[in-house]
């Protein structure tokens, strides 16, 4: 397989006169709920996953691989454990416009083009851009609905701002201020992912799913990582995430 098609599958209406003031308090709503929201996702200091992602697609054998990723800031690094023709493959995310890959057949890093990263990452549903993604500035949030329990928000781009979505339907817990379920559209309105984060636990006041599944729906592809082991806030050297490192 030649290794750019390998790296491929791998990135409002403003009311006018009395609606002034509803529409301010709508928008400031929205505001503080997904501000609220960025800060639940992005409270731990470091974080260490060690997770089994399963992907299943119609008419395919499943497909199972082990993964483990550390996590400083925006800073990600990815490192596949299982199955063998994988083992020792890393990904290291420095920002979303900026990730690089380490394939042991190839002895070398290379740099992730921008347009790939919206791609499947290794055949998964999820893209890297999704695994990277703990904030949403590129994006303007209005509340849709709002329960005892949840509120789900709209979330539509910036003026101005390339996104890989044109909306997304996030729903948050008011417990913990977490998202519970993510759907992606395109830009014909179409619903093209669903991603559910469930079981979450809390060491502290940092909580984590122990399961991310996302439905891509026009492959008709799933996969779902199950976490094995969490470790948050514990020392990871920021040489963790060089380039150099990815040779290691």
């Amino acid at each position: 397989m030649r290794f750019a098609h390998f790296v491929s599958i791998l990135a409002t209406t403003v009311a006018l006169g009395l609606s002034h003031a509803p529409a301010a308090l709508a928008d400031d709503a929205a505001d503080k709920a997904l501000a609220a929201t960025e800060a639940a996702m992005n409270k731990a200091k470091t974080l260490y996953f060690e997770y089994e992602a399963r992907t299943t697609e119609s008419g395919k054998p499943d497909k199972t691989v082990g993964l483990n990723v550390w996590m400083k800031g925006e800073k990600r690094l990815a490192e596949f454990t299982a199955p063998a023709d994988l083992k020792g493959t890393k990904v290291l995310i420095l920002s979303p416009s900026e990730m690089y890959v380490y394939l042991p057949s190839f002895g070398k890093v290379r740099r992730i083009a921008s347009h790939t990263s919206d791609q499947g990452a290794f055949g998964m549903a999820f893209s890297q851009e999704d695994l990277a993604t703990q904030k949403y500035g590129s994006y303007t949030p209005a509340v849709s609905s709002s329960s005892g329990k949840e509120v789900k928000l709209t979330l539509t781009p910036r003026s101005g701002q390339t996104t890989s979505y044109a909306k997304i339907e996030m729903t948050v817990t008011k417990d913990k201020n977490v998202p519970s379920e993510l759907k992606y559209y395109n830009t014909e309105g179409k619903l093209v992912k669903t991603e559910t984060r469930s079981g979450y636990s809390c060491d502290g006041d940092v909580c984590t799913p122990g399961t991310l599944k996302m439905v891509d729906h026009t492959k008709n592809l799933t996969t779902t990582l199950t976490r094995k082991k969490v470790k948050v806030n514990e020392s990871i050297n920021d040489d963790t995430f060089s380039k150099r490192n990815l040779e290691k």
